[in-house]
């Protein structure tokens, strides 16, 4: 295929910038937000130039969190937007900084909001025929998740569905259709199944497993082109880590080639469904 394929990609949860907001009030350390971020998933995915939209969110995941819903009760405590504590239970703000209600706002007003105008334009795109929710996952679940200390599969992939992609009686509106997730798991699982691990693996793919989606495909999704939410498990490119372990530099040699396949995967699929 010649030129752009007509996806966008968008990437809410590599970025590792604290807000100038909060600056002083934040009690992590730059370990800590290495851990919660979606560690070099920019470099991952980086696209750009070769899809019709490319989109980053350059701030910390751990402080603001762009992937979850406005509404608190839909979220773990202490896991929404206006982060208070990391997926390994550490708190997020020093004893007494933690935003009140007026600085939450702004946060939310200042940078939730415009991400989520952004992939509102993404879309209304008529250029724009699929996009992917472009995220990495910790080896192994973090002790505050659903799946603590499991060993998570190399790829899932997530469209607010059932386990096979389908409508279900909690999840009735998937953001792409089943037979497309699918496919996309069969392929993209099959391109990374024999790259070396630096930590043990689950199953190669699944699907809506350990997660099912976030706020970008329950807000924006399904509506004009299908959304789906891509997680390549960090086991093949960083290992094992906890809340704490240090800062590695990219592997580039791992990483280009999962690159490399991502992209002979997506430019497959996306000719095979032309």
């Amino acid at each position: 295929m010649t030129g752009k394929l007509p996806v966008a990609i968008i990437i809410p949860h590599a970025g590792r910038q604290i807000p100038p907001e909060v600056a002083g009030r934040v009690a992590l350390t730059d370990a800590q937000i290495f851990n919660e971020a979606d560690a070099y998933a920019d470099l991952l995915y980086d696209f750009r130039g070769q899809v019709q939209r490319w989109l980053c969110f350059p701030w910390a995941r751990a402080i603001i969190d762009v992937n979850r819903p406005p509404d608190d009760a839909a979220n773990r405590p202490g896991d929404g937007i206006v982060k208070q504590r990391t997926s390994y239970g550490a708190p997020v703000y020093l004893p007494g900084q933690s935003p009140d209600d007026a600085l939450a706002q702004t946060l939310v007003a200042r940078y939730w909001q415009p991400w989520h105008d952004q992939l509102a334009a993404i879309a209304a795109d008529p250029a724009v025929r699929l996009v992917i929710d472009a995220h990495t996952m910790a080896a192994f679940g973090p002790s505050l998740y659903d799946d603590p200390a499991q060993p998570r599969p190399r790829l899932t992939l997530a469209n607010w569905g059932g386990a096979d992609g389908a409508p279900t009686a909690t999840f009735p509106s998937p953001t792409a259709p089943a037979a497309l997730l699918q496919a996309w798991s069969e392929k993209l699982g099959a391109l990374l199944a024999d790259l070396p691990a630096l930590a043990p693996t689950g199953p190669r793919a699944a699907l809506n497993t350990p997660f099912y989606g976030g706020a970008d495909l329950r807000l924006h999704g399904g509506q004009r082109q299908p959304w789906l939410m891509i997680e390549i498990s960090r086991a093949l490119y960083v290992g094992e880590q906890t809340g704490d372990t240090p800062v590695t530099p990219p592997d580039e040699a791992r990483m280009m080639m999962i690159r490399s396949r991502l992209w002979q995967g997506f430019s497959e699929l996306i000719q095979s469904q032309e």
